[in-house]
């Protein structure tokens, strides 16, 4: 009888140690399964606020192309009747004749327009360093515009612009006793007329000419590639 009686406690023994594994191996999934979901859910929360800071890192750059798109406008209205001057006083004999009484022509390489870009949300998505960065038509469009239109090149060209107006008034200022009222009343007789038609002047202007009409097809170049990537980023509502 004792034999029986040990034999049947070790196969409960048994018994109780298989539903204990049995137990624990379960337990032990369902705490891997719980933290594959926390992990999943982390996860899926971490994308959603991925997108949602890449989406409102393109908001801000569709706001930096909606203002570029205004200043560059701005630029060409303010720039281009003063190139067409330009062409005229160095293109067509005739109206050479009648540059001394042009007001406008004795001005041309006394004004200039500085140019105000925006580059916020370009900075912004430089900063952004997650893969859905990658993954994003969007994306991909702007960071090919800002591949094509560097706003360094236009910094640079404007300030060439700038540097050069600057020059013809320093040399004005040393070297013409009439600048003064020139400057300062808009007054301009006989001496003063006679620069504004003179040979030094016209090779001034040629000179000047040269980096201003680039300067003015590079705005007018971004201009048409602003619309066209606005247009594309429109799509997204």
């Amino acid at each position: 009888m004792r034999f029986f009686s040990k034999s049947r406690f070790q196969l409960l023994r048994g018994t109780q140690t298989r539903k204990y594994l049995t137990y624990a191996i379960g337990e032990i999934v369902l705490v891997v399964i719980g933290i594959l979901i926390a992990l999943a859910i982390n996860d899926w929360k971490q994308q959603k606020g991925d997108q949602s800071e890449l989406n409102r890192i393109i908001t801000v750059i569709e706001a930096d192309f909606k203002s570029d798109l205004k200043e560059t406008k701005n630029a060409i209205k303010t720039l281009n009747p003063a190139q067409k001057l330009i062409k005229k006083m160095l293109y067509r004999p005739k109206f050479k004749d009648s540059i001394r009484n042009c007001v406008d022509c004795r001005y041309i390489l006394a004004r200039s327009y500085i140019i105000n870009f925006k580059s916020k949300g370009q900075e912004l998505l430089s900063n952004y360093n997650k893969d859905l960065k990658t993954k994003n038509k969007y994306v991909d469009s702007i960071l090919s515009f800002y591949e094509i239109y560097s706003k360094d090149e236009f910094q640079f060209k404007n300030k060439l612009i700038l540097e050069e107006v600057v020059n013809n008034m320093e040399y004005l200022r040393d070297n013409y006793d009439w600048y003064s009222d020139y400057i300062t009343k808009g007054k301009c007789e006989e001496n003063c007329l006679n620069y504004f038609e003179s040979p030094n002047y016209i090779n001034r202007l040629a000179y000047f000419e040269l980096f201003y009409n680039d300067f003015l097809l590079d705005i007018e170049d971004y201009k048409a590639g602003l619309q066209k990537t606005l247009g594309f980023l429109n799509n997204r509502y």
